[in-house]
């Protein structure tokens, strides 16, 4: 029995890193707001290490009409693999568009982002629903994910990996050796 949880064990360490890898590195990706009280979401193309990053979100009449307000859910990666806490954010109104300006980190890779609408009775919502999952994400201008790089201002030379080991590879250990430990401890 103990064998079968050790191959199980590192059959699912060695898919790990799969499942962790970035699906389409360097493609920005951008909320649906189609059936939402979210009228339009405009995010730069790219962004840069240190240059201001704005995000402008535009409510349909209805939700303007009735005292909805936005918060802003951002989540900075950066190259070596590292994400950051998500920071919520609350926006600022003027004539209708709801705005706020961050300055990405050194050695970003992109931002992720969702929104969040809070309606007059309390109640909130996330857009999209999944968070992160589906939601937005610009890639800046020297990205690294995994072996993938790229941007437009990212020589090949200056990306350096100073990553820890991949996860799956210290999972796998983790599980190798507690499978080990209770094969051990059933003899």
């Amino acid at each position: 029995m103990a064998r079968v949880f050790i191959a199980l064990g590192l059959v699912l360490c060695l898919c790990l890193p799969l499942a962790s890898a970035a699906v389409n590195p360097g493609a920005n990706r951008f909320i649906d707001v189609e059936g939402t009280p979210i009228e339009s979401i405009t995010v730069p193309g790219v962004s840069t290490d240190g240059v201001d990053f704005t995000i402008n979100v535009v409510l349909n009449e209805n939700a303007s009409a009735n005292g909805t307000t936005v918060q802003w859910t951002v989540q900075q990666c950066i190259n070596s693999g590292v994400c950051f806490q998500p920071e919520v954010l609350n926006m600022s109104v003027e004539d209708g568009t709801w705005a706020y300006t961050l300055m990405p980190v050194e050695t970003h890779a992109y931002v992720n982002f969702d929104i969040v609408l809070t309606y007059p009775e309390g109640e909130d919502e996330k857009f999209p629903e999944s968070g992160f999952v589906d939601g937005g994400k610009i890639w800046s201008d020297c990205w690294v994910s995994g072996e993938d790089t790229g941007g437009a201002n990212c020589p090949v030379e200056e990306v350096e990996d100073d990553s820890l080991p991949a996860p799956g590879l210290l999972a796998g250990a983790v599980v190798t050796l507690l499978a080990a430990m209770m094969a051990r401890r059933e003899d």
